[in-house]
């Protein structure tokens, strides 16, 4: 194999990582291909030297489109035997894909006398079954048997042909044809065969799987296989699930932090906008991190009514700026809001100014008046609008707008 240089981006290390040999158990070992071209770069480890090799795949190698390759510390030292490659390619980049990076406890050794030999790697041979409960861990049966789903009963029925080694030519074809919808499978390059030889390992042995367990002559052997290999997956599924649990519980505390933070500065005086800068955030990821913070905190206090009372102050400021000449994203700065809510605010205020030119709001509004007056709690106001949640949630400030209003008129009336 030729010295392939990667693209950039054709391998990013995954944040997660995995040692093989904490879950799986070695059958024995065997020495890594190709190290003679990288002995620059194990001469800087030496032999008799332990080490954690990483399995990177290259799917655009030219020479081998299934390697997997061996990193130390971010340096190619040798790669998998092509046998093993394209047994463990789509493996590593599946694990790759659920975001860990594997790794396994490799040794350098010399061959050759004296310091003149040339440096090598011997690395685990792992078991079968824990190479296919890496495998299934992974979901590749699960991306198999939606492959399979694709094929008529004819088609899978060519695919047993000679136990799914050497399927019919036209099923392969139909495969290879879908190949872009299951891109867990890494089929092999054109220059390294016809279409049985770059079948991906997998669509071979799940096909020959199932045959075995329709025909029943190896079921008490693959049940055996099985308790074996469901406890090793039942490890690398606990091992996913405490790390996913872990990533949003750190989602969750950066984000209550985060708003924390947001809640401080605006209690500085900062206005949202300003406060949008500081973290980062456009002004509506803003308002809705002060939320948060300000339900978290407890801070709920305020009554409906001095509510109401801002929302119609700053309302009427939004329409007061725009008439004075200044566009939307301009009034959003100056108010310190973002541009969505300053929409709102222009269409609530021109409402609260003349709500008579507004007929079909004003209907809605006084329909909701209604409900609430008729003893209604306010999920079942909404309901009977039978308008959107945001027209509704419109009409329900709308509507204590009104209310306000001819409490005023009512007061007004009385001093007269």
């Amino acid at each position: 194999m030729g010295s392939h240089t990667r693209r950039p981006g054709e391998y990013v290390r995954p944040v997660g990582r995995v040692l093989l040999d904490d879950y799986c158990r070695a059958s024995g070992e065997y020495y890594a291909s190709g190290t003679w071209h990288h002995q620059e770069a194990l001469s800087g480890v030496g032999a008799g030297r332990t080490v954690e090799a990483e399995l990177v795949p290259e799917p655009h190698n030219p020479w081998d489109a299934r390697a997997v390759a061996l990193d130390l510390d971010g340096r190619r030292v040798g790669y998998l035997p092509a046998t093993s490659a394209k047994m463990w390619h789509d493996v590593v980049r599946a694990w790759n894909a659920a975001g860990y990076a594997l790794y396994v406890r490799a040794e350098t050794n010399r061959w050759g006398e004296g310091e003149a030999g040339s440096l090598g790697l011997t690395v685990p041979a792992w078991d079968w079954e824990s190479l296919l409960a890496l495998a299934e861990a992974a979901g590749l049966r699960a991306g198999w048997q939606a492959a399979m789903a694709e094929l008529d009963a004819q088609q899978r029925l060519l695919l047993c042909e000679d136990g799914g080694y050497s399927p019919d030519e036209s099923v392969l074809k139909a495969m290879w044809q879908r190949r872009a919808r299951h891109p867990l499978f890494r089929w092999g390059a054109p220059g390294e065969g016809d279409l049985t030889e770059r079948m991906p390992f997998w669509y071979g042995y799940f096909v020959r799987e199932r045959m075995r367990e329709e025909t029943g002559r190896e079921r008490e052997r693959l049940r055996l296989a099985r308790s074996v290999k469901a406890a090793l997956l039942g490890e690398f599924r606990a091992e996913i699930g405490r790390r996913r649990e872990r990533e949003r519980e750190q989602a969750r505390l950066l984000r209550r932090q985060q708003d924390e933070r947001a809640l401080r500065l605006q209690g500085q005086g900062r206005s949202v906008s300003d406060v949008a800068a500081v973290l980062g955030l456009t002004p509506k990821q803003a308002e809705n991190a002060l939320a948060r913070a300000r339900q978290a905190a407890g801070v709920t206090a305020r009554r409906a009514a001095d509510l109401q009372t801002e929302r119609r102050r700053d309302a009427a400021r939004a329409v007061g700026l725009k008439r004075s000449g200044l566009a939307r994203a301009q009034i959003a700065r100056a108010m310190g809001r973002s541009a969505d809510t300053v929409d709102e605010l222009l269409k609530d205020g021109l409402f609260y100014e003349t709500p008579h030119d507004q007929p079909e709001r004003l209907e809605l509004a006084r329909r909701c008046a209604d409900l609430r007056a008729a003893g209604l709690v306010k999920e079942e106001v909404l309901s009977r609008l039978a308008v959107s949640r945001k027209q509704a949630l419109r009409a329900f400030r709308d509507a204590a707008f009104l209310e306000t209003q001819e409490a005023h008129e009512a007061r007004g009336t009385q001093e007269a």
